[in-house]
């Protein structure tokens, strides 16, 4: 119960002290000892490109990307104990201690290039992986003066592949200069929201298996272009196939408020083919705009 103290001015509490006692003894044992303290968000530095690739990620404290004003940086960062991170890849362990875990939350709260493949699984859990408003986040293959960047650029950039019981969103990121900007696998059940995905050689967003994913408020630009170590798309290379958004398998989906433009293949296609026999995954597009793609919808009869 709570009353007022007119000498102080404030509300004073008197608790009940055995009986709230028992009450969290009682909770403690019906509840289980489960430690959900990584079930939080967790913050991740997006680092500057000064110090370039290879240097020290130890800078002057406040400068380059530095959001806690701890000196550190990328993996620096990812090493120091708390709960900011420089690289996505930490951000999203499953260290109880310190990552984002189960029903996790990662925002990037300064701009920056992540060059790493982004993987999000089974023991990702229900996570968010999102840029804060007003920065530029971009999983991108290629990071100048980087001898890693050419390996990577033969890699998907964002992979997710979790079981059908848990829900994936990936909000206001870029994803360029990947062989597939976002695939989708397996189960999963996914929210992309508010990205940007550019310059990817063979799918700009690929759903396959039995995925579930709405695509919201998203631009899929120049898939099956892009000159690079990797190779001259599609000038000398082709792309395979080169679609924006593609929906195999038995995937599903919800495409709306978004934009494809400039793919070497199809903007959206939603075909595959097995035993010689064509079926169509079930795609719904609401409010899409198509242009200066080769194909626009693939078959357009079958939407």
């Amino acid at each position: 119960m709570s009353k007022y103290c007119a000498l102080c001015g404030k509300i004073t509490v008197r608790l009940l002290a055995p009986a709230l006692v028992a009450l969290a003894l009682f909770s403690a044992s019906f509840l289980g000892t489960t430690d959900v303290s990584a079930n939080h968000p967790v913050f991740v530095e997006g680092n500057c490109l000064n110090p370039p690739a290879g240097n020290s990620t130890v800078i002057t404290p406040g400068t380059c990307g530095d959001y806690d004003g701890d000196g550190r940086i990328g993996v620096e960062e990812d090493n120091d104990g708390d709960r900011v991170f420089g690289t996505l890849g930490a951000a999203l362990t499953t260290n109880i201690a310190t990552g984002a875990n189960q029903n996790g939350r990662v925002v990037i709260v300064t701009s920056g290039v992540f060059a790493e493949v982004v993987s999000i699984t089974a023991a990702n859990g229900n996570v968010t992986l999102e840029a804060a408003p007003g920065v530029e986040a971009d999983v991108d293959a290629v990071l100048q003066g980087d001898p890693n960047s050419g390996a990577r650029q033969n890699a998907p950039g964002i992979i997710v592949n979790a079981p059908k019981d848990r829900f994936v969103t990936i909000r206001n990121i870029v994803s360029r200069n990947w062989t597939e900007g976002i695939r989708v696998s397996g189960d999963s059940n996914v929210l992309i929201d508010n990205c940007r995905i550019e310059n990817n050689i063979n799918f700009g967003i690929r759903v396959q298996d039995n995925a579930k994913v709405k695509i919201s408020k998203t631009t899929v630009a120049a898939t099956g272009f892009r000159v690079s170590a990797a190779g001259d798309f599609p000038r000398n290379n082709r792309p395979n196939p080169g679609n924006g958004i593609d929906f195999g398998g038995n995937s599903s989906g919800l495409v709306c408020q978004s934009c494809v433009t400039g793919s070497f293949g199809a903007g959206i296609s939603g075909r595959t083919k097995r035993n010689s026999h064509h079926y169509s995954a079930k795609v719904e597009l609401d409010d899409v705009c198509l242009f200066n793609n080769n194909r626009g919808e693939q078959d357009d009869k079958d939407w």
